[in-house]
């Protein structure tokens, strides 16, 4: 089968590699891939400042493909579409036993980032543990633009406090469009703050309020850190009103950072790492049932890969890249 891989890092170029025909165990599911998502954390691992998995490796973690083989005990999964949770963890601690793998303190492997090859492939095995059926209403891309980025947004919806005014999403990527969707579909307010022009007139086109920097932003009851910039939390934390909170879902380094405006505002600080089954279902229920609407799909064959990750570097794709092999 063919795939893309990356065979050194830090990289911005994949290669394209014929691999065996994949073998599965008796728990797991051949998928023939119909789409994978790219996603920010792909771009982070060969620039060298993240995961670093043993190379060769295919990346990929946002897949949905269709089951062509089975083992014995999965035969149910035959010729179904699915899309998948990402996180293997050691699968008896509390938090792995609550759905929580991503937590794991043991972890095992995380499909497509580390220790398991990805989606960028025209096919891979997972455990039936982690398929998630995809709802027939969707497309495979469509599909695909939520298998990480839905189910975040979605986690970071759940982290906000119910009775919250004013949110404040900090970038206008995939997630941070998924999450004021997700908003808009509560009927909550919110305001976008995002740098990129084409992903500012994406939002608008939907109706969303959005602002190109932070200069305009009053008192915001929840902020919803998507971007991960070395000043948003501390941004953040001086912002934010009393018993505000902050819902940091991009990772960044902090320069420096002041604890005092957290104790003498009360203010709460929420982790969001992807998202659990249940946030990965109910996002993919929302856009079955028109309830959400998706980011604009740009796609990609697999051996056009470098040419997507090149746009998504470039600022290019105000929406999703997908790969379809």
């Amino acid at each position: 089968m063919r795939a893309a891989a990356i065979v050194s890092l830090p990289t911005e170029t994949f290669e394209q590699i014929e691999l065996p025909d994949p073998v599965h165990a008796d728990d797991e599911l051949v998928l023939q891939v119909e789409a994978c998502g790219i996603c920010g954390t792909d771009l982070h691992i060969m620039a060298g400042s993240s995961y670093a998995p043993e190379l060769p490796f295919v990346l990929g973690h946002e897949p949905v493909g269709r089951v062509v083989a089975a083992g014995g005990a999965e035969h149910d999964w035959l010729g179904a579409r699915v899309a998948i949770t990402l996180f293997t963890g050691c699968g008896t601690c509390a938090l792995c036993r609550a759905g929580d793998e991503r937590l794991c303190e043991s972890l095992v492997s995380i499909i497509g980032v580390l220790a398991r090859q990805g989606g960028f492939a025209e096919r891979m095995v997972v455990r039936a543990a982690q398929a998630v059926a995809v709802p027939d209403e969707l497309g495979s891309g469509s599909a695909a633009s939520l298998v990480d980025a839905g189910a975040t947004a979605a986690n970071a919806v759940r982290q906000m406090p119910g009775e919250a005014g004013l949110c404040v999403v900090l970038g206008g990527g995939p997630v941070g469009f998924l999450v004021a969707e997700m908003l808009r579909a509560e009927g909550r307010a919110c305001l976008v703050v995002e740098p990129q022009e084409g992903r500012r007139g994406a939002l608008r086109s939907l109706g969303h309020t959005v602002e190109p920097d932070v200069s305009a932003v009053k008192a915001p009851d929840v902020v919803v850190d998507c971007a991960g910039g070395p000043e948003t939390a501390t941004w953040a934390v001086a912002r934010l009103r009393p018993r505000g909170t902050l819902v940091v879902v991009g990772y960044g380094a902090m320069p420096a950072f002041d604890s005092a405006p957290v104790a003498r505002k009360e203010l709460s600080i929420a982790g969001v790492r992807s998202g659990a089954r249940r946030d990965l279902e109910h996002a993919l229920l929302l856009a079955a049932r028109g309830r959400i609407r998706l980011p604009e799909i740009s796609r990609y064959s697999l051996s056009s890969i470098n040419e997507a990750f090149g746009a998504l570097r470039s600022g290019s794709i105000a929406g999703k890249a997908v790969i379809v092999p």
